[in-house]
């Protein structure tokens, strides 16, 4: 579509774009992506329970290994999803070699199957690594 400047009555073409709306839509995606990343980071979605108890002591943030597992059996370290629970163990002695002052916390899914969440925690138990499980404080307790 072309524009015809009011000055100028001899039909000559305005060649501006204004981009300020374009920046503005950047703008707006960097921070919703910049806000929405550090949240995919728990990329299993997990229904944690509920406890009473209150946190016993505070753990050193690089010594921890979050362990995750949904509701459907699928184990996660960090961000790398593990197809079986023998990949688990191989991971598992790997980091305690790395660093023996390591802790895993395990966020299992309240509606997963006792069985998964047994082997889980046997092949934890084998490794000789500390264990923490991550829960949910009660809503009657949470101030």
């Amino acid at each position: 579509m072309k524009r015809f400047s009011q000055r100028n009555r001899g039909g000559a073409v305005l060649a501006e774009l204004n981009i300020t709306p374009l920046l503005d839509l950047c703008f707006v995606l960097l921070i919703i992506f910049m806000i929405t990343t550090p949240l995919m980071e728990q990329s299993l979605d997990v229904k944690l329970p509920h406890a009473k108890a209150d946190p016993s002591y505070q753990l050193d943030s690089k010594n921890i290994l979050n362990v995750t597992v949904n509701a459907k059996g699928v184990i996660s370290v960090g961000r790398d999803t593990l197809r079986s629970v023998g990949e688990l163990e191989i991971l598992l002695n790997k980091e305690l070699q790395k660093n023996p002052k390591t802790v895993v916390a395990l966020r299992a899914d309240k509606d997963l199957r006792y069985q998964e969440l047994v082997d889980v925690l046997d092949v934890v138990r084998r490794s000789g690594a500390p264990l923490g499980l991550t829960n949910l404080p009660d809503a009657k307790t949470a101030r």
